[in-house]
């Protein structure tokens, strides 16, 4: 049967990583400065479009408070991977994979490839976490430490479909994607999570999702609405 070599995708994506992170004098992983705008200008950038955009999808129901002007503070506190999506659909996807990510306790949001890999350094082989990409065109990449050293690989999105940067593999979610190469058979072990030690109820959560499955547990007698919610938040074993 044949398999993707994550190793070989990976190496081959951090070469084309680093070289489009380094391009410019900027730090790695860091957006390129907007250019200014005149006193007189009043048309807003696409950044500030894409997030009016990823704002309405966040707050669905408050129309009024999406659409409200945005100022240079409120900008720099939305993510740093937003670009301009290809359809609705893809904004809904990401909203959902974001507000996961959020429970996910690997993911570690805007940092660049120097920081993961500087975290990831001493860390057992097959760790791994999420960050937001460096890259215009990228939302998320995998970091995770390899035989040669920590390595980093673009999570591509297209078509409603998520691979790793060389793969022609395809999943209909992130996590499915998290799900076949932390298998036996693929490089993945062990998520890098932020906090040390994991919450005791992070870890009951995930029990549940591995003991009962995620389509199950709103039909689990003795929880309540709350728990039930919390509990998918995050409906994934990983």
């Amino acid at each position: 049967m044949v398999r993707d070599n994550l190793a070989r995708t990976a190496a081959q994506s951090e070469k084309q990583n680093h070289a489009a992170e380094t391009q410019s004098p900027s730090q790695p992983g860091e957006e390129p400065a907007a250019p200014e705008q005149s006193p007189e200008s009043q048309e807003p950038t696409q950044r500030q479009l894409d997030i009016l955009h990823w704002r309405k999808l966040s707050l669905e129901g408050e129309a009024e408070t999406w659409c409200q002007p945005l100022t240079e503070d409120n900008v720099d506190s939305w993510p740093t991977h937003l670009h301009p999506f290809s359809s609705e659909a893809e904004y809904k996807l990401v909203k959902s994979t974001y507000q996961q990510l959020q429970h996910s306790g690997y993911y570690w949001g805007p940092m660049t490839m120097e920081q993961a890999h500087e975290i990831l350094t001493h860390a057992p082989l097959g760790t791994f976490l999420i960050r937001d990409s460096g890259q215009p065109d990228v939302f998320f990449t995998l970091s995770y430490q390899s035989e040669d050293g920590p390595t980093s690989v673009r999570i591509q999105l297209n078509n409603l479909l998520f691979s790793l940067h060389g793969s022609q593999r395809t999943f209909d979610s992130l996590f499915a994607l998290l799900t076949y190469y932390t298998g036996s058979a693929c490089k993945l072990r062990v998520p890098y999570r932020k906090q040390h030690p994991e919450r005791l109820k992070q870890m009951c959560r995930r029990v549940l999702i591995c003991t009962y499955g995620a389509e199950t547990i709103s039909t689990l007698p003795r929880l309540s609405p709350q728990i039930k919610d919390y509990v998918l938040a995050y409906p994934h074993c990983i």
